[in-house]
């Protein structure tokens, strides 16, 4: 019997930081922003507001660490349709 390898890829930068992030937050961010662009209610635009803030205070505004997880995941953080963005907040 022939063993396979498990077809596994290094790690990027960014898996790293949304491990350290909390894939949770970013997985919810990303299924709420679905949902939204799916759907676009306004039961649906506030949960993404809900969890877009929620991301934005846990990293505090860094605004490298979240263009960095808004580029690797589709997380609309500059969609304004929705409602009103963060990045003009002050979480520190």
């Amino acid at each position: 019997m022939k063993l396979r390898k498990p077809h596994s890829r290094p790690l990027r930068p960014v898996d790293h930081l949304i491990s350290d992030v909390g894939i949770a937050i970013v997985q919810a961010v990303e299924d709420s922003y679905r949902k939204f662009k799916e759907s676009p209610n306004e039961k649906n635009a506030k949960t993404y507001q809900k969890w877009r803030f929620r991301l934005h205070q846990r990293l505090e505004n860094n605004k490298d660490l979240l263009d960095a997880i808004n580029d690797a995941r589709t997380l609309g953080l500059y969609d304004e349709t929705p409602g009103k963005t963060y990045w003009d907040c002050d979480f520190g």
